[in-house]
């Protein structure tokens, strides 16, 4: 349906599969997923759509009821759980190799698995668990198109897991009642469209961005582009991209390839989510990509919460905030900070998750009064603009001084030229605590290039003790595990102690 000219807009109130098959309709031959280069019309993912649900339909899944869906392919597994969601059924995807019994989800029906992906470690798996499992083998069904849903209890949700960087598994329900106006307001944010073509990577369906971006994509009309090959700049060259969403790590291979690897793109947009930039990052990817690039901040619990041009160096560090988000600072007594005093981050939970799906405990720790609280350390200036200071649980406290890792990491890794920087403190053998420092670096730095640095970055601080590993321990959004980093430096300097103590071998 066109008016003068343009695509007129689709009703505001509709579920997600309502709106691919409302594209269908409207733009059939528009590409909807392109998966490893291989692309899909929005007609030809509604009719799998329609042709997964006579299957489910057909063996009795239909909701309310929760549904694994532990397929690893992205694309049969957005076709399997919109088809599933239209019937009523919540989806959940594992982590890769996550036991079932670990979900922590009393309430689920069954495993789905793709027949493309069958395995005895699957059927072992839900043996385990103790349930049934269906693999879905749809080709030869004859497709059951839906009538629209007159209400949002007529639709199931979607079940996100996160852990920040506190390695506790929280599940977060995205409810049909408040996603359609979730994900119109990242649409709003990230001005996708029809028009939009946006780079999803391999973003899991269990993440954050993985959901957000697809779902966002497909309700727009829009294309996204997924690509589950090991390699990070195939899908920048599909034609026409308008945006990209990656992550601090994946910077380093982008600019490693040789000039010629990626056409520069000065219309391509670079989103940058979960962590911030060095300078020598940004100004590589602007002179080697595009100078079109943004610092994207917020969390899988809530709406976006900043988004910001990176155009001077502050944009590195000071977000904008979204207009009218309603984000404050607050101190220990939950009272607004200042301008410029740090103190904790909160973020309204208008339009999304009020608490995490079965942990009490978790929910009255992160969401308290209409506001989820993160952890986050930050402060916002007088002009409206936020820095993030690193998270609660990471402040550093040597003999009654403070030090906010997050900011030093920051500068080490852009100073240092090191793709990661972690601070810990732990107590010596004397009981006095001392500021660790592991750097992700393929070699050892210069020890009086180092020491330089280090004096200079840790004034007024006893002298710290330096760890260098390959690669640090990281989340699937990037975000370095702090636990896991540290255990794994001690591990590395007890092995080298151990080592340099043992007797020389006897000849």
């Amino acid at each position: 349906m066109t008016v003068g000219g343009e695509v007129s807009p689709a009703p505001v109130d509709l579920q997600v599969t309502d709106f691919v098959f409302d594209w269908a309709q409207r733009l059939p031959d528009k590409t909807a997923i392109v998966h490893e280069g291989r692309p899909l019309s929005y007609r030809a993912l509604a009719h799998r759509i329609a042709q997964a649900r006579a299957f489910f339909v057909r063996h009795g899944l239909i909701g309310p009821s929760v549904v694994v869906v532990a397929v690893a392919n992205l694309q049969t597994f957005w076709i399997l759980s919109l088809a599933l969601r239209s019937i009523g059924v919540t989806t959940i995807q594992p982590r890769p190799g996550q036991p079932l019994e670990d979900l922590g989800l009393p309430e689920v029906l069954g495993v789905v698995g793709s027949p493309a992906e069958r395995s005895l470690d699957l059927d072992q798996a839900c043996a385990a668990a103790g349930l049934p499992l269906l693999y879905a083998a749809i080709e030869a069904e004859t497709p059951h198109w839906p009538t629209r849903a007159a209400a949002a209890e007529k639709t199931g949700g979607h079940i996100l897991l996160t852990s920040g960087t506190t390695g506790i598994q929280k599940k977060v329900l995205m409810e049909p009642s408040f996603e359609p106006a979730y994900i119109r307001y990242r649409r709003w944010v990230m001005d996708i469209s029809h028009d939009s073509v946006g780079v999803l990577f391999d973003f899991a369906a269990w993440t954050g961005a993985g959901y957000k971006g697809v779902v966002s994509s497909l309700t727009a009309g829009a294309t996204v582009v997924i690509d589950q090959r090991p390699t990070s700049h195939a899908p920048l060259l599909y034609p026409g991209v308008t945006y990209a969403v990656i992550l601090p790590s994946m910077v380093h291979e982008l600019l490693a390839g040789p000039p010629d690897a990626l056409p520069r793109n000065p219309a391509l947009q670079i989103q940058v989510a979960a962590g911030a930039l060095t300078l020598r990052e940004i100004e590589g990817l602007k002179a080697r990509i595009t100078p079109d690039l943004i610092n994207s901040f917020g969390s899988t619990e809530v709406r976006p919460v900043a988004f910001t041009p990176m155009e001077t160096a502050e944009d590195q560090r000071w977000h904008r905030l979204v207009p009218d988000r309603g984000v404050q600072v607050v101190d220990d007594l939950d009272r607004p900070a200042a301008a410029g005093q740090v103190g904790r981050l909160r973020v309204p939970t208008t339009n999304g998750p009020t608490g995490y799906l079965n942990d009490e405990t978790a929910t009255r720790a992160f969401f308290k009064d209409g506001y989820f609280y993160p952890g986050d350390l930050a402060e916002i200036r007088a002009d409206g603009r936020m820095a993030l200071h690193g998270r609660v649980t990471d402040v550093i406290n040597i003999k009654g001084q403070k030090i906010l890792p997050a900011p030093i990491e920051e500068r080490l890794r852009d100073v240092l030229s090191v793709s990661g920087v972690c601070l810990f403190s732990m107590q010596n053998q004397a009981g006095e605590e001392e500021v660790h420092v592991v750097l992700e670096t393929p070699s050892p730095i210069d020890p009086a290039r180092l020491q330089e640095v280090l004096l200079r970055e840790l004034t007024g601080f006893p002298g710290a003790h330096v760890h260098f590993v390959p690669a640090l321990p990281r989340n699937a959004m990037g975000k370095v595990l702090r636990l896991a980093a540290r255990e794994q430096a001690l591990a590395a300097a007890r092995a080298r102690a151990q080592l340099a103590a043992a007797p020389p071998p006897h000849v």
